[in-house]
């Protein structure tokens, strides 16, 4: 058969519909051929479908299934695999202060910890835990600054309160570090109110607002979030979704006052999508009315994230505020809109039961040495 065909003209095949048309212009171009196949074969000459002898394509019965864009799909893709490893892990979320000033105290010196404040450079001027080094949270992803920390030695991270600090803490696991929160932050290391720079937990003004114990079951999936980011490598396409979350106006917590008067204001339109991301035993002890309940080690699986809203926002909570930022961070990093509540379950409620944490208590919180 191929000695019929010319090897010094051009070749024009034709099929049905065009794609076996394309195998043989394919194998004749392969072969040394100049072959071009008629766009939609027969279909595309002629409008006899007794000639055509096949099915004509109708765009009026083809189907219309959901489609992802080829680069944020890739990228959110890449960004959730990062965060599942690490959600998943061992690595335990927060180091209570007892515990650190015991490392950094025990004399040996091959143990210890790299310190990093995250703190505004002048609240670290106050005070420092002694020998951290400061990057506020915002600039953490900065190429200058990650060039600064130790991808082989334990990073131990602090802020204020414990939230923005969980928020370098999860950005470093997912770029790669080995990072810890300190719990409760410079709270939980001094009782220096100068120093801490910040309005301490006080459990006797912390509302008490109402709660449901009623499970809410997600009843809706969605498509998740456009994530425009990119990079050549995994690693940096990982750097670039943490930076653009940190580098944003996005506000890392909400207050529960603020959050309780947008749900009671009677205006539904303006409601946020409310996650639980404590123990299915915990949020059934009580939880803030409407929400719906993710554990945040589970947070990453593609079945949970489909059903978050990527077009709405969402408030987060947990028990004190820690794993609640690390789920808010993951979010945002994959191109939702998450806000971290102010002290989780501990800054919504008084009781002690349904909170199922110990709750912060300034007169029994250490008061270890800082330095200036």
């Amino acid at each position: 058969n191929l000695k019929k065909l010319p090897t010094d003209r051009p070749i024009v095949v034709y099929c049905y519909t065009g794609h076996t048309g394309g195998i043989a212009t394919t194998i004749l171009n392969t072969l040394g051929y100049d072959a071009t196949n008629l766009l939609f074969g027969m279909m595309g000459w002629t409008k006899d479908d007794d000639v055509l002898a096949k099915p004509r394509f109708n765009p009026e019965t083809q189907p219309d299934y959901p489609v992802e864009s080829g680069a944020a799909a890739g990228a959110f893709e890449v960004v959730r695999q990062a965060a599942e490893a690490y959600l998943t892990s061992d690595k335990p979320p927060v180091i209570k202060a007892q515990a650190l000033y015991d490392i950094l105290n025990d004399g040996d010196e091959s143990n210890d910890p790299f310190i990093l404040s995250v703190r505004k450079p002048e609240d670290y001027a106050k005070g420092h835990i002694p020998g951290a080094v400061n990057i506020p949270w915002k600039a953490l992803a900065d190429p200058e600054n990650l060039a600064k920390l130790p991808k082989d030695k334990p990073i131990v991270d602090y802020c204020y309160t414990g939230h923005t600090g969980a928020v370098a803490a999860t950005a470093l696991n997912l770029m790669g570090y080995d990072a810890t929160n300190l719990l409760f932050g410079m709270m939980g290391w001094t009782k220096d109110d100068d120093v801490l720079a910040k309005p301490r937990f006080n459990p006797e003004t912390q509302p008490d607002y109402p709660l449901e114990t009623e499970p809410n079951e997600p009843t809706e999936t969605y498509p998740f979030p456009d994530l425009e980011v990119s990079g050549d490598t995994p690693e940096e396409i990982v750097r670039a979704a943490v930076d653009a979350y940190l580098s944003s106006d996005k506000p890392p917590v909400i207050k529960a006052q603020d959050l309780y008067d947008i749900l009671n204001d009677g205006d539904e339109s303006n409601d946020p999508f409310i996650l639980s991301v404590r123990k299915p035993e915990d949020y059934a002890k009580g939880h803030i009315p409407g929400a719906v309940n993710i554990p945040w080690k589970a947070l990453a699986d593609p079945e949970n994230l489909k059903k978050l809203p990527p077009d709405q926002p969402i408030v987060v909570y947990c028990y004190t505020g820690h794993t609640g930022g690390i789920a808010t961070t993951v979010l945002n990093v994959l191109g939702y809109d998450a806000t971290n509540l102010l002290f989780g379950m501990m800054g919504w409620t008084k009781d002690d039961d349904v909170l199922a944490k110990p709750r912060f208590n300034p007169e029994t919180q250490p008061d270890y040495p800082v330095q200036q």
